[in-house]
């Protein structure tokens, strides 16, 4: 029994940690901890939109994740207020965009969201 218990612990702390590093980060950009990926936006936005990118939401507030995007390394400021900023990032001859908005209104439309949006988009 303690090496089943042994066994799907390993297993568990392998895959946990598979999880964490496939999900960091997206084109040389690190993920705002505790986001989560939005798919619905994330599929329109690549289907519609025409570039490579993802968006993930969190509940905290836009002046939180602002602040984490103006520490990461190489990321530039295109400026920032209480509703939103955005950043770019030149890497590997492509140029990465992180738009962050609070609230927000879904691409198929309906009610505005009030948690915080954050896209990256490689273009």
């Amino acid at each position: 029994m303690r090496q089943v218990t042994f066994s799907l612990t390993v297993l568990i702390t392998i895959f946990a940690s598979f999880a964490f590093l496939y999900g960091a980060e997206h084109f040389g950009i690190q993920v705002y901890g505790g986001a989560w990926l939005d798919s619905e936006e994330t599929t329109f936005m690549r289907e519609k939109g025409g570039g490579d990118g993802y968006c993930y939401r969190t509940g905290d507030s836009v002046k939180k994740v602002i602040a984490f995007y103006q520490k990461h390394p190489g990321v530039t400021s295109m400026g920032s207020d209480e509703t939103g900023g955005m950043f770019l990032k030149e890497e590997d001859g492509h140029t990465v965009y992180i738009k962050v908005a609070s609230p927000w209104q879904p691409a198929k439309g309906g009610e505005m969201k009030k948690d915080t949006i954050i896209s990256i988009v490689k273009e």
